[in-house]
Order: structure tokens, then C-alpha cells, then sequence
């Protein structure tokens, strides 16, 4: 494997427009630290451009946003992008960062299954998130948004800046407690619900594979 991201960023609704636009913090980190990127965005996050990129570039580190299920990551138009049984070869032996609902469940099982040198970190419940309608043709300013997409993105860029699999996922769960506590000291009409949602993303998020994963 050589050092690069390969990233997908559909964003044909307002879920994924919101991954695509954080996503680009992401993409800044790794270009700062001489990462080559391969980013497939908007029409190009699709299953034959994936497949394309994951075969011809083994780069050793990517992230997959998008709509998913137990089973499967979902890509442009919620048309899937790595299906279990299908693809997911492709990932194996990669550190694999997916943010999409449930994969975790499942299919991150079944990639590192297929080599114990990489891992998958992701969630194995429904991802949340909520945000601010004032900005919705704005996600990056939604400061609501970013409770929830600032600590996600905490995985990779601990990644990225040569954190192990375990410190990355550490550091994701550490910054959601404290979103969490500082919701609920902040107490107002939708405190509950930005901490019920924060819990369930620390509360899903699942490493899989070898913990000792570095870049």
C-alpha cells in the first residue's frame, strides 16, 4: 500500500451535501501532509469509478461517506458503491473510515475478515446528525452540524496526522462526550436531542480489525 486517501463525497441531498462539504477539512489535512487524494465527488462517487480508483491507486487509507446500510455503502443517487459479497475486497487490508448508517454492522466485518493487516472504523447504528435549516444551502458555517461532523471527522484527521486505528477512534468518542456534557449543560429546546444523538453515534461507533493500524 502507498500513502494517499481515496474519498467518496456524493451529494445529491441534503445528508450527503452536508458529508461533502465537511469532508473537505478532511481532503485539506491530507494534502497538507503530502497524502495523494483521489476524490470521487458528487456524480463520480459511483460503484465503477470506486472500483476503477481502488484497482489502478492502493493507497492505504479511505473514507467512504454516504447514505449505507448493514450490507452495503451507498454512493451517487443512493445507488450502492461497496456491497458486501460483491466489492469488498477492494477495502481489505486498507485503514477504512466509512460514515454512512450501519456499516459497521456487517460489511466492515467482512472486510477485515479478509485481511487481519487493515481495519474499519465506522458505525454499527444509524449515524445522526442534526442541523441548522438557516444554513442548509451553507452546511461548513452550520455550527449545529458541526457538533456532530467536527467529531466524526476527528477519526480521520487523527488518522492523517499518524495517530494509531485506536487513538483515532479514541479521539472521535473523547470529543463526542464533551459535545455531549457541554449540550446538556447548555440547556435549551433541542439540548436533548443533540445529546440523545451524540450518544448514539459514540454509542455506535465501532473499531474493527487491527487496532495498531497507523498510516
Amino acid at each position: 500500500m502507498k500513502k494517499g486517501l481515496i474519498i467518496t463525497r456524493p451529494r445529491h441531498d441534503d445528508v450527503t451535501e452536508y458529508f461533502s462539504q465537511f469532508s473537505k477539512e478532511i481532503i485539506k489535512e491530507a494534502k497538507s501532509a503530502d497524502f495523494s487524494v483521489k476524490d470521487l465527488v458528487d456524480k463520480k462517487a459511483v460503484k465503477s469509478s470506486f472500483e476503477l480508483v481502488a484497482e489502478n491507486f492502493p493507497f492505504d487509507f479511505a473514507v467512504l461517506n454516504g447514505h449505507g446500510n448493514a450490507n452495503e455503502i451507498l454512493g451517487h443517487d443512493k445507488k450502492p458503491i461497496v456491497s458486501e459479497g460483491v466489492n469488498e475486497n477492494l477495502l481489505a487490508g486498507r485503514i477504512t473510515y466509512v460514515r454512512a448508517c450501519e456499516a459497521g454492522a456487517s460489511l466492515g466485518k467482512s472486510i477485515v475478515s479478509l485481511d487481519g493487516n487493515g481495519c474499519f472504523i465506522g458505525y454499527e447504528l444509524p449515524f445522526q446528525f442534526y442541523g441548522d435549516i438557516n444554513w442548509v444551502t451553507n452546511p461548513i458555517k452550520d455550527n449545529t452540524a458541526r457538533i456532530f461532523l467536527e467529531s466524526s471527522n476527528a477519526v480521520p484527521i487523527s488518522l492523517i496526522n499518524g495517530k494509531t486505528a485506536l487513538e483515532a477512534h479514541e479521539a472521535a468518542k473523547r470529543m463526542m462526550l464533551k459535545n455531549l456534557n457541554k449540550a446538556l449543560r447548555n440547556i435549551n429546546k433541542d439540548s436533548l436531542a443533540i445529546a440523545e444523538a451524540l450518544w448514539n453515534n459514540y454509542d455506535g461507533q465501532v473499531l474493527l480489525g487491527n487496532s495498531n493500524a497507523i498510516l
